[in-house]
C-alpha cells in the first residue's frame, strides 16, 4: 500500500518535471544537425512588391542559433537596382524570447554611379515575426551577408 502511494506521489511529479524541462529549453537544436529554421511571417508594412530576403523561394532561413541568447541578428542582401545604384536590403531580428525574433525589413542605397539618383520613392518597408524551430534541414546555413542572385550587375 505504501509503495502505491509513493508512486502515486512520484510518478506525476516525474512527467511534471519532464514538461516543464522541455519547455524551459524549448528551442534545442536537431540533435543531428545542430541546426534551426527561422519561420518568417510578415505582419504589417509592404505585402508587395520586390523583396531581396534572406527568405527566397519561399524558403525558411536555417541557421545555428535561437533567440536564447538575446543578440540581435541581422541578413544582408545587396543588389543593383534598375536606376543603377547599389542597395543595402537588411532584415533586423530582435529577440522577444528563446522561440521569437520581432523582424524589420528595410532598405536603403549604398552608391550610386555619377548622375544617377537613387529611387527612394519606392522602397518597401515590412515586419513581422520570426519564430524558431529545430531542424534536420540539410542546406547549408543562410549567409548573414549576400548579393541577390541576378542582382549583382547594373540592367542595361
Amino acid at each position: 500500500m505504501r509503495t502505491r502511494r509513493l508512486a502515486a506521489l512520484v510518478v506525476p511529479l516525474l512527467l511534471a518535471s519532464q514538461a516543464f524541462g522541455s519547455q524551459a529549453h524549448p528551442s534545442r537544436p536537431d540533435p543531428e544537425t545542430g541546426k534551426f529554421r527561422l519561420a518568417l511571417e510578415i505582419t504589417g508594412g509592404s505585402r508587395g512588391g520586390t523583396f531581396f530576403s534572406a527568405w527566397t523561394d519561399n524558403q525558411d532561413v536555417i541557421t545555428d542559433k535561437d533567440a536564447s541568447d538575446q543578440q540581435t541578428v541581422t541578413y544582408h542582401r545587396r543588389y543593383i537596382w534598375l536606376e543603377g545604384c547599389t542597395w543595402d536590403a537588411s532584415e533586423t531580428l530582435t529577440p522577444i524570447d528563446a522561440t521569437h525574433y520581432t523582424y524589420q525589413y528595410r532598405e536603403n542605397p549604398v552608391s550610386c554611379p555619377d548622375g544617377a539618383r537613387a529611387a527612394v520613392e519606392a522602397v518597401t518597408p515590412r515586419d513581422g515575426k520570426v519564430t524558431v524551430h529545430p531542424t534536420a534541414d540539410s542546406r547549408p546555413l543562410t549567409p548573414l551577408v549576400a548579393w541577390t542572385p541576378g542582382w549583382d550587375k547594373p540592367r542595361g
